[in-house]
């Protein structure tokens, strides 16, 4: 690819971040973009959790079935994220395949892939993530290849900053993005709408109104519960110029309700494993749902999966 075509490509992806206000849609259109402009199959992109000691799957391109399928390949430590952790890594830089555990050892549905590249995603001193770049093809990036890889983590560093500052400057003056506000929204309404129904002055027969007697025993139970499971989380407090990470957002109780939902229980077998009612678990399932921004169980396991929330 000569000059022309590559910097036609930057401007592309500059054009396009530009424009994007959602991470998630800005990674993933920096994966396809990149993987395009290198003539590369298959891309992913890690974030860095707040401690700065350990990184989640956060976006991917066109991922092998031997990874697609089996998302826990991609948790856990790898021989670059160890590297850009450690401070081993500031610039993009050829991996050889033998060193990356995630291709080492599986020996169907990787699709032949074999180079593999990482690009550090690092801006004001602190780290934010890291892409890997894999393809079928045995080669190295050359200088230039690298130094327009530099460039584009430069691209996606300063967009990433730009869609989590507008994040949480929406959140702070909505006040509709946090983990319970969710919940209130997903969980709470639909039951206070019922509940107001059931008191409906044109309905309120004896039977409605024992009707809306359970459900409001129901509701201040939930409250209840939602109170004692949230009460000693304190938000740690953050610089103004700092990143807004994601926080770990399931409770201790909701990570065993997880746990045994990836291991393929009802709720009702899971209510009976953790002597609660199914009514509760029912409402801890719509709370992780919530948290997780999952439509479904198997989403939220696949995304508790991808975040090393749950173990292997």
């Amino acid at each position: 690819m000569n000059d022309t075509n590559y910097f036609s490509h930057l401007y592309g992806i500059a054009s396009h971040l530009n424009k994007e206000f959602s991470l998630h849609s800005t990674l993933r259109k920096s994966l396809e973009m990149t993987a395009e402009m290198l003539e590369v199959e298959t891309a992913w992109f890690w974030l860095t959790e707040p401690d700065n000691k350990s990184v989640y799957l956060a976006a991917s391109h066109n991922l092998p079935p031997a990874l697609s399928n089996h998302p826990e390949r991609l948790s856990g430590w790898c021989y670059c994220i160890k590297q850009y952790l450690s401070d081993d890594m500031d610039e993009a830089m050829n991996i050889s395949e033998i060193s990356c555990s995630r291709l080492k050892d599986i020996s169907a549905g990787t699709k032949g892939l074999k180079f593999h590249a990482v690009i550090p995603i690092i801006v004001n001193g602190q780290k934010v993530g890291l892409m890997n770049l894999l393809s079928e093809e045995t080669r190295q990036l050359d200088e230039k290849e690298l130094t327009i890889l530099n460039t584009v983590s430069e691209l996606i560093g300063t967009a990433i900053q730009r869609t989590r500052l507008q994040h949480s400057h929406y959140s702070k003056n909505n006040h509709v993005t946090t983990p319970i506000s969710g919940i209130l929204e997903r969980v709470f309404l639909p039951k206070i709408e019922a509940l107001i129904a059931c008191l409906d002055t044109e309905n309120s027969s004896k039977k409605n109104l024992q009707e809306a007697m359970e459900r409001a025993t129901d509701l201040k139970k939930q409250l209840s519960l939602l109170h004692q499971e949230t009460a000693e989380q304190k938000e740690a407090p953050r610089k103004e110029n700092a990143f807004h990470y994601p926080e770990l957002p399931l409770t201790k109780r909701e990570l065993e309700v997880i746990t045994l939902i990836k291991q393929g229980l009802t709720n009702d077998q899971i209510g009976k494993r953790l002597f609660i009612t199914e009514r509760t678990v029912k409402f801890h399932v719509s709370a992780i749902l919530s948290k997780l921004n999952a439509e479904n169980r198997t989403e939220a396991v696949d995304i508790s999966l991808k975040r090393g929330f749950l173990g292997i």
